[in-house]
């Protein structure tokens, strides 16, 4: 049902790691700035995933302390959606993930150092100009940041920003030599060079040719981000 905040197991993305049987209903997302496909709900994140906790009680106990922190915002919703490059911190706990594709699930927490709970990438998704020469970016979170011409980023590229300020940091740019995260397909969290960006035709997507592990491959563009120059900005990959 939609809206409902609980959701029947099986429908439930396999990369929740709810078990199947125990119990007939899980915890849904609440709307919020990613899809159901694409997020976690905070409680099966805390729960499931990283086993922090054994029951959705003392989760929403430690919601309600403020113990659990989204992209430097205390959550107090349970079904809050956690996605892409998002990060979590449970300070009671002085712990700190982002969650990054890997090779077996289309979401995993990787836990990081505090010097990176404020840090987040975020993949641009679409760019307006608005009155008094302004520029909008939008978010692959759904974020919105507005920014003087002084700042010029492109569609694809990546941006380094503080959270919750959301001030630039850094600009990683698309383009031949950065870094890629692969974020979905089979070889969704593997990372690599990109050689070049293949334009679409009336048949085939726009391909990104990426070189991983000594080989070259061609992987649909929508499903790469750039993560950084040489190297990647902040930690995307498990240790």
């Amino acid at each position: 049902m939609t809206g409902s905040t609980k959701l029947n197991r099986t429908q439930a993305p396999t990369f929740w790691g709810v078990s199947r049987k125990s119990r007939h209903l899980s915890p849904n997302t609440s709307p919020g700035p990613h899809p159901k496909a694409l997020s976690i709900p905070i409680t099966v994140l805390i729960r499931d995933v990283l086993k922090l906790a054994k029951t959705a009680k003392e989760v929403r106990t430690a919601i309600v302390d403020g113990g659990v922190i989204v992209d430097g915002v205390a959550r107090r919703d349970p079904n809050f959606p956690v996605g892409l490059m998002d990060v979590l911190e449970m300070p009671l706990l002085g712990k700190t993930f982002r969650l990054v594709p890997t090779k077996t699930r289309t979401l995993y927490p990787i836990e990081v150092s505090k010097d990176e709970k404020n840090l987040k990438l975020c993949s641009i998704k679409n760019k307006v100009s608005v009155q008094k020469s302004m520029i909008q970016y939008g978010m692959h979170d759904g974020r919105s940041i507005l920014t003087g011409p002084e700042v010029n980023m492109n569609v694809s590229d990546s941006a380094l920003i503080e959270v919750p300020s959301q001030k630039i940091v850094r600009h990683v740019a698309m383009k031949k030599g950065s870094m890629i995260m692969v974020t979905g397909g089979e070889r969704q969290g593997e990372i690599g060079m990109l050689n070049e960006i293949k334009p679409g035709t009336v048949t085939r997507p726009r391909m990104a040719s990426i070189e991983i592990k000594d080989n070259n491959v061609e992987i649909p563009a929508k499903l790469v981000m750039v993560v950084g120059d040489n190297k990647p900005a902040v930690t995307v990959s498990v240790s």
